[in-house]
Formats: structure tokens, sequence, C-alpha cells
């Protein structure tokens, strides 16, 4: 099997919309992921639902952490023109 090299990512020109949800689904993604979180451990704690309920919370830090990665070359490349 032949091993694929990744390319590097080329700057956004400028914030489209879907940057833009990106960032609020990132932080709708950890509110939600402690309330699962929390609703499984009050109730009825299994493995899944605590699975589950940290994997939103994770998913979400690195959804809004590749958007602020995205805001970053963004402006960077701004400030070069």
């Amino acid at each position: 099997m032949v091993a694929r090299l990744r390319r590097p990512v080329p700057p956004p020109e400028r914030l489209s919309a879907k940057d833009v949800l990106h960032i609020i689904f990132g932080f709708l993604m950890l509110p939600l992921g402690a309330v699962i979180l929390y609703r499984v451990l009050r109730t009825a704690p299994s493995l899944t639902g605590i699975v589950v309920g940290l994997a939103f919370m994770a998913f979400g830090v690195h959804r809004l952490y590749t958007a602020l990665t995205r805001c970053r070359m963004l402006r960077r490349d701004r400030t070069k023109s």
C-alpha cells in the first residue's frame, strides 16, 4: 500500500460561511458534550454515554482549534499583502 503524503493546506483567502459554521458548532458541541456527560453520570453511568460525552467535547475543541488556525493563517496572509 502506498503511503499518501499530506499536502499543506493552502491558506484561506477570506473567512467563509463554512468557517463561521465550524466555529458555531464547535462552541455548541462543548456544552452539549458536558450536558450528555452530566446526565449520564447522574442517571445511569455507562461507558458508552461517557465516551459519547467526551467525544462531543473533544470534537468541539478540535473544531475550534482548526478554525483558530485558519483565522491565524488568514490574518498572517493579510498582513503580508
